[in-house]
């Protein structure tokens, strides 16, 4: 396992979090070595191929096609509906979308660990909108973090106000 040392100047929560994923991406390659073990006989792998094939197979439609499953998590639509609102005659290209859509992943990352961070700091087990507001406020640097900040309270206190709602129905 790759180990690495973070200099005390480092010591942010970007920092860790950097070398957390840089550590976890090492830790998840394998050597050829890994690779050569690991592999099964030719004919173990025939055999298993041609159970998959015939488990796959659905009537005279072909194979099962789970469009869920082939989604993925992407951002992409949002982008288009939201620049469609602010500019109307502007579009993104898809390597803008997909730069937009890691920045976001990344972003979203970083908070959902520095909330963990958070909740296991005050001993509980649930991320709740408190831990994420805070993290938010110490990710995101001035009026960037109180933007998001007005605009998630927002939007938790649109999804309550849902939720009392349909109780009362």
């Amino acid at each position: 396992m790759l180990r690495t040392q973070v200099p005390p100047l480092l010591r942010s929560t970007t920092a860790i979090v950097w070398s957390c994923s840089v550590m976890a991406a090492a830790s998840a390659m394998t050597t050829s070595e890994e690779q050569l073990i690991t592999q099964e006989p030719k004919e173990a792998n025939s055999t298993m191929a041609q159970k998959q094939s015939k488990q796959r197979k659905r009537g005279r439609r072909g194979p099962c096609r789970c469009h869920a499953n082939c989604r993925g998590d992407s951002f992409a639509t949002y982008f288009r509906r939201v620049l469609k609102q602010v500019h109307q005659g502007l579009s993104l290209s898809r390597e803008a979308v997909s730069v937009m859509d890691s920045l976001v992943h990344d972003i979203l990352d970083r908070i959902a660990t520095e909330a963990g961070r958070l909740a296991r700091s005050t001993k509980r087990q649930t991320i709740t909108a408190w831990e994420t507001r805070i993290a938010v406020r110490l990710l995101l640097p001035g009026e960037m973090g109180k933007l998001a900040e007005s605009e998630g309270t927002k939007a938790v206190l649109r999804t309550s106000l849902y939720a009392v709602q349909q109780q009362r129905k």
